[in-house]
C-alpha cells in the first residue's frame, strides 16, 4: 500500500473549485520536416506506455480516499486504466498564432483533473502554423499533472526518459526502475475498509508522540540566530493587484531570453540565471503596476520553491520542496542595483534549503490529522477570512531545471519549454523560469481580472528584459 504524505494529501483533497493543485508544461517541437507534419502520435502513445511500465507506475494510478479524512489517501493501481483515454490530439484554431495558443492553453490549465482517473493528462496540439519564432508545422504537447503525483523535478525526469539526446538516438535510459509487475502489484494495491480504518486509529494515537519527536530533534536548528542582511529585517509586505480572490479562468503567457545572452551576464556579474531572471520579474513587476499607478513604496516579495528532495530516500512521487520568501526589489529602479541586492538573497536561501530544519514543515504537516488540517484549511477559504489578512507573500516565482543540450522526440527538436503552475487563495499570480539550451523563458499563469489578456505583462517582460541587456553591460 502507498499512502500519501500529508502535504500531497492537502493538496488533492484539499482543492477547490477554482483552484485547481496541477502543474502545466507546454513543449513545442520542429516537426515540419516529418512525413506526417507533426509528431506521430501512435509512437508517442507506445513510448509513454514503455516508460509508465518500466519507471513510472504511479501514472496509472488513482486516489483512494478514506471517509471522512479519518486519515491520508492511498493512491491505487486503477483496474480500468486506459492510456488513449489520458491523451488527444486537436489543431490549434485559425488564425493559430500565439493569442490562440495561449487561449488554448489557458483553458486546458484552468480545467480540473477528475480525481476519479489518473490525475494527469497530455494534449498534442498540431498545426501551429503562425507563431512568431516557431517553425511552421510545429508540434506542441500540453502535459497536466496534479501536485500530489510529482513536483517539477520528478517531471522533468519523466520527460527526459521520452527524449533522446539526436533525431535518430533512443531516449535518455532512468537509473532506477520500480520494481516487478508482483511489486507494483503489491505497493499500489488497495486496503480494505477495515484495513484503512485500522491503519487510520494507529496513526492517530501515533502521530502525538512522532510530532514531539520532530519538534525535539528540529528545535535547536530553528533557534539558532538568523544570518545578517535583509533577511534578520522584519519586511512589510504590500498588498497588490496580486493579491486578490481568485477567479476559475487562467490566462497564460510567456516572454522569451537569449541564453547566451544571460550567460554573459551571469560570468560578469557572479549571479546565476536565476538571479537574472528573477531581475527581469522584479522589473517587469514595477513596470506594470507604475503603467496601471499601483507601485507601491515596498518591494513585492515573491514566493520561491526550493526542491530539497533526496531520490535515493524520497522517491519520484509526490512534492518535497520549502518555500523561500525573496523580495523582488520592486522600489530599485536601477537593474545593477536590484540585481545585486537578489544575489545577496537568494545566496542565504540557498544554504537555509540544505539545513536540516528545511524538512521541518514538511514533517510537522505529515503528523497533523488530515481531518483536522483540511476542515481547518477550508472553513479559512470558504469563510472568506483568508482575504482579510495581510499578505505573506505577493506572487509565486518557480525556477523549473530545464534540457541542458539539444533534446528530440520522435525525431523532433524540441524548441521551448513552458511552465505553469497553481494559483492559491489570494495568490494570482504564478511565474516559472525554464530552459532549453539557447533560451531561457519566463512565463505566467494569472487570471483576466488580474492581467487581463496578459498582453501588457508580457510587454512589462519584454520591456524590462530589453533594460536588462541595456543597463547591465557585458
Amino acid at each position: 500500500m502507498y499512502q500519501l504524505d500529508g502535504l500531497d494529501n492537502i493538496m488533492l483533497q484539499g482543492e477547490v473549485p477554482g483552484l485547481p493543485m496541477h502543474m502545466s508544461a507546454a513543449m513545442l517541437y520542429d516537426s515540419a520536416g516529418s512525413r506526417t507534419g507533426a509528431i506521430n502520435f501512435d509512437k508517442l502513445v507506445n513510448a509513454l506506455t514503455d516508460i509508465i511500465d518500466q519507471h513510472f507506475p504511479i501514472l496509472k494510478c488513482k486516489a483512494d480516499t478514506v471517509p471522512l479524512w479519518f486519515d491520508k489517501a492511498y493512491w491505487v493501481l486503477d483496474e480500468d486504466f486506459d492510456l488513449t483515454a489520458q491523451m488527444s490530439r486537436i489543431a490549434l484554431p485559425a488564425p493559430a498564432d500565439w493569442q490562440e495558443f495561449y487561449m488554448l492553453l489557458g483553458r486546458f490549465h484552468a480545467t480540473r483533473l477528475p480525481q476519479d482517473k489518473p490525475l494527469w493528462q497530455i494534449v498534442q496540439v498540431e498545426g501551429l502554423d503562425a507563431l512568431e519564432g516557431i517553425p511552421p508545422g510545429s508540434t506542441a504537447l500540453f502535459l497536466k499533472i496534479h501536485h500530489s503525483v510529482m513536483d517539477g523535478t520528478s517531471a522533468i525526469r519523466l520527460m527526459r526518459g521520452l527524449h533522446s539526446t539526436g533525431p535518430r538516438s533512443k531516449p535518455s535510459i532512468l537509473k532506477s526502475a520500480p520494481g516487478t509487475a508482483d511489486s507494483i502489484q503489491e505497493t499500489y494495491s488497495a486496503p480494505s475498509l477495515l484495513d484503512k480504518y485500522a491503519r487510520g486509529w494507529r496513526h492517530a494515537l501515533t502521530r502525538p508522540v512522532l510530532r514531539t519527536g520532530t519538534l525535539l530533534k528540529t528545535l535547536p536548528g530553528l533557534v539558532q540566530p538568523r544570518r545578517a542582511g535583509s533577511k534578520g529585517k522584519k519586511r512589510v509586505v504590500p498588498r497588490s493587484r496580486f493579491n486578490q480572490a481568485v477567479s476559475a479562468n487562467r490566462v497564460v503567457g510567456h516572454m522569451r531570453m537569449d541564453m547566451a545572452a544571460l550567460r554573459r551576464l551571469e560570468k560578469a556579474y557572479d549571479c546565476t540565471i536565476n538571479d537574472l531572471a528573477l531581475c527581469v520579474v522584479g522589473g517587469a513587476q514595477r513596470q506594470y503596476l507604475l503603467d496601471n499607478n499601483e507601485l507601491p513604496e515596498q518591494s513585492l516579495v515573491a514566493a520561491m520553491p526550493i526542491n530539497i528532495r533526496k531520490q535515493q530516500k524520497d522517491g519520484e512521487i509526490g512534492t518535497r520542496v520549502t518555500v523561500a520568501r525573496v523580495p523582488l526589489f520592486t522600489e530599485m529602479d536601477d537593474m545593477e542595483t536590484r540585481l545585486q541586492a537578489i544575489v545577496s538573497e537568494t545566496r542565504g536561501d540557498k544554504r537555509d534549503s540544505k539545513s536540516s530544519s528545511a524538512r521541518v514543515p514538511l514533517n510537522i504537516i505529515d503528523e497533523i490529522h488530515p481531518a483536522a488540517i483540511l476542515l481547518l484549511t477550508r472553513q479559512l477559504y470558504y469563510s472568506g477570512y483568508l482575504d482579510t489578512l495581510p499578505p505573506v507573500v505577493n506572487m509565486t516565482v518557480s525556477n523549473v531545471p530545464g534540457f541542458a543540450e539539444e533534446t528530440y522526440l520522435l525525431g523532433s527538436r524540441l524548441i521551448d519549454y513552458l511552465g505553469f503552475g497553481p494559483l492559491g487563495p489570494g495568490l494570482g499570480l504564478f511565474q516559472t523560469i525554464s530552459s532549453t539550451p539557447g533560451h531561457v523563458n519566463i512565463s505566467f499563469t494569472s487570471t483576466t481580472e488580474i492581467v487581463g489578456d496578459g498582453v501588457a505583462y508580457r510587454r512589462a517582460l519584454q520591456q524590462s528584459y530589453e533594460q536588462l541587456l541595456s543597463d547591465l553591460p557585458a
